[in-house]
């Protein structure tokens, strides 16, 4: 009998009692769901920090999205090249010695370049989800229908009010 009873209590504190699940709800028919977004500003975000330009593209800022990608490769991989030029580079090629000369200025300019490619990579993943927002902001203006307006006059002396309204 203490075994039947410590089941039933143990079994009563695991289960959970319907009649007080307050965790559901019915929905209410006044109150208006928000819209799902058309383009996720977190995802934009994502996007763009792992491919630069991919969140603008992602946001259907195209453009964009290719000339900061080409930006940013571009700048990359040419500081990484201007850093490892010099006048010898290709004195495999040659049967005469060659003297290189000093290697600070080249190494310099391509260390900057890489700099201004990780600047502008880093500056357009943070642009991304405001390219989303954009990109929310007209799906939302394209997506608006005018409402219908038929309303009885205000007074004795006025007439029915006729035409279309369309919320901003």
């Amino acid at each position: 009998m203490k075994v039947f009873g410590g089941i039933l209590l143990v079994s009563a504190w695991a289960a959970p009692l319907e009649a007080q699940d307050t965790t559901t709800f019915a929905a209410d028919s006044t109150i208006q769901q928000p819209a799902p977004l058309y383009r996720s500003p977190r995802r934009a975000l994502i996007l763009g920090s792992l491919i630069p330009g991919a969140g603008h593209i992602y946001s259907g800022e195209y453009l964009r999205g290719v000339l900061n990608y080409e930006t940013t490769v571009g700048a990359i991989g040419g500081g990484v090249l201007v850093f490892i030029w010099d006048k010898c580079m290709f004195s495999f090629l040659s049967t005469t010695p060659c003297k290189s000369g000093a290697q600070w200025p080249h190494q310099v300019l391509g260390a900057g370049l890489v700099g201004l490619g990780a600047w502008t990579w880093v500056s357009t993943a943070r642009d991304a989800p405001r390219a989303a927002e954009r990109a929310n902001a007209r799906h939302r203006r394209k997506a608006q229908r005018p409402e219908p307006i038929i309303a009885p006059p205000v007074d004795a002396h006025s007439g029915w009010r006729v035409g279309a309204q369309i919320h901003f």
